[in-house]
Formats: structure tokens, C-alpha cells, sequence
């Protein structure tokens, strides 16, 4: 937890220095100027981060989640969502092991999880495992909602709203 607050302080100071604007919402930490993506993000307890991610260039949008389950890239997995508005099944698609060697996800429906984001507070995320095992991961959405809107109220004026993610290149 100590190295993820090191790594946070480094970006952001990096940011801050090149001139990028972080901007905080409840939970949620929102960034506008970089000329390349935007994004609005949280991080729990346990080191893991979901977002959404809007890409200038594709004018286009995408949760992904950065977990330290780790998976093969361009396969799906399932996972089941559950919320303070209800519960479902959706899938997600494994892209990459980043820097922190946290896996990245991508949410093959959009406008399904942007309805949950939306309108939860909290979001809970069931893994199946190996065997009978269950990994499950739990994101506060406090300031969600707000911190999306202000995201791509100073970037994406005509965004479209939705992004299917099918491959890497999507991203």
C-alpha cells in the first residue's frame, strides 16, 4: 500500500509539473489536460483501480479495471457485479500486465456498467478462481457520477457515449 501512495505522489507531481490538472471528486480523482486520453479514477485499500478512460484520438470511452488477478491477454472473463442498485453478470476482457504489475481489464459493455457507475455508491466485483474459489473486489463510487461528467464536460463536449472493446487496438 505504501509503494502504490509513492507511485501516486510520483505521477502526480509528474502531472502537476507537465501541466496536467488532477482534479479530485468525492472518492474519485479525475484528470483532463493530457492530450493523448482523460480519465476519472478511484483506488480501494487493496491496491486495485477502476476508471473509465476516454481516448481523444477514437473519441471514444472504457471502464477498465487494474487488478492484481492476473490473466491472459485477449481473453474474457466473467464477473459478478453487485451493487446497492443490484446485481448481474458481465464480462471483461484481459489486456495487458502494466508497470505495477497490476492486470488491466477492460468492461466489454459499456453502457451497462456506466448505468451501474452512475447510479450506485458501491460496487463490489465477484472473480471466479480456481477450483471453488471466488476473488472478490469492492470500489467506492462516492463521487463517481460527478467526477465522470466533470471529466468529459471539460474534454469531450461531443463524446459519443459508449465504446465496444473487442481488442488491445480498441484501447
Amino acid at each position: 500500500m505504501k509503494t502504490l501512495f509513492w507511485v501516486q505522489v510520483l505521477v502526480i507531481s509528474l502531472l502537476c509539473y507537465l501541466g496536467v490538472n488532477t482534479i479530485s471528486a468525492a472518492d474519485w480523482s479525475v484528470s483532463t489536460q493530457s492530450k493523448e486520453m482523460v480519465y476519472a479514477i478511484t483506488e480501494n485499500d487493496t491496491d486495485n483501480a477502476f476508471s473509465q478512460f476516454c481516448y481523444r484520438s477514437s473519441k471514444s470511452c472504457v471502464y477498465l479495471l487494474g487488478l492484481q488477478i492476473a490473466c491472459e491477454s485477449g481473453q474474457l472473463y466473467p464477473v459478478l457485479i453487485n451493487s446497492d442498485i443490484g446485481s448481474q453478470v458481465m464480462m471483461i476482457r484481459c489486456f495487458d500486465q502494466i508497470r505495477t504489475g497490476h492486470y488491466r481489464y477492460a468492461f466489454t459493455d459499456f453502457d451497462g456498467m456506466d448505468a451501474i457507475v452512475r447510479k450506485a455508491s458501491k460496487l463490489g466485483l465477484a472473480f471466479p478462481m480456481e477450483g471453488d474459489q471466488f476473488k472478490v473486489i469492492r470500489f467506492s463510487l462516492n463521487g463517481a457520477d460527478s467526477a465522470i461528467t466533470r471529466m468529459k464536460n471539460n474534454a469531450f463536449k461531443f463524446l459519443p457515449s459508449k465504446a465496444s472493446v473487442q481488442s488491445e487496438e480498441d484501447l
